[in-house]
């Protein structure tokens, strides 16, 4: 056998394969980077505003637009009584949030209604995983589970119950497009050198203990890498703060805005 012929095949092949694995790889990244982030479905203007002021999108920008309605619910007594943290007596591994099936495996049985919310991994903030109350696959982004974990394990768990009420009389109205949102917000609100971290829909509405009734209404939440959240409502496209606040939009600060 021709030794020194066969390492050449075998060192050509292995270039060969390299080559076409580095180009799957580079196919798989340029697919990945078109699908998250869809600037031909931005406004020319937004997208000249967004390189005007450096304001990035690092999110995928969701192309749903369901008809939806305003949500009527009312708070109900944690089954701890007061809105404290309850301690767990055996505390699980903090991994465990990202696999919803060992998640309730652990907690099921502690923690009420566990299988009706959901990981909120762009709105966990450090030492506390964030979970949403979800209804109809949307989530209630003021209706949280919070699992407060330290030395890789969940220590303790704050949480919010809701009973939710018909909303049948409510007429259902497709939403804006993400797109459009988001533009009003990176055209109006912005500061230089934004980036966007996550682009959700899902509802929103001001919190009132004492209310027999709570209404949210159907937003899209615009969050941003730095912490900051804004909230445009997914029909009348009006803005909002994460601290409940109308937003003043940063090009005409002396101007009024309307409130949710």
């Amino acid at each position: 056998m021709d030794w020194r012929r066969a390492k050449s095949v075998l060192i050509l092949a292995f270039l060969m394969l390299n080559a076409l694995l580095g180009y799957q790889l580079w196919t798989e990244w340029r697919a990945q980077v078109n699908a998250s982030v869809d600037w031909t479905s931005l406004p020319a203007e937004t997208r000249q505003v967004m390189q005007a002021k450096g304001i990035r999108i690092g999110a995928t920008l969701p192309t749903e637009t369901p008809a939806m309605r305003d949500l009527f619910f009312k708070l109900k007594e944690p089954a701890a009584g007061a809105k404290e943290r309850v301690p767990l007596p055996s505390p699980p591994e903090a991994r465990i949030v990202f696999s919803p099936q060992e998640l309730e495996d652990a907690l099921g049985g502690v923690i009420p209604e566990l299988g009706k919310y959901a990981y909120d991994d762009p709105g966990s903030r450090e030492g506390v995983f964030v979970l949403n109350r979800m209804i109809d696959g949307f989530p209630m982004f003021d209706i949280h589970l919070e699992l407060y974990n330290s030395e890789q394990k969940i220590q303790a768990y704050r949480q919010d119950i809701v009973q939710t009420l018909s909303s049948d009389d409510a007429e259902a109205q497709q939403v804006l497009p993400a797109s459009k949102a988001v533009a009003v917000v990176i055209e109006n609100y912005l500061p230089a050198g934004s980036v966007i971290k996550d682009i959700r829909l899902g509802y929103h509405g001001q919190i009132f203990p004492d209310a027999e009734m709570q209404v949210s209404a159907p937003y899209w939440r615009v969050l941003l890498e730095n912490g900051e959240v804004y909230y445009v409502h997914a029909i009348s496209a009006e803005v909002t703060t994460g601290k409940g606040e109308a937003s003043k939009p940063a090009t005409q600060a002396g101007s009024s805005s309307t409130t949710d």
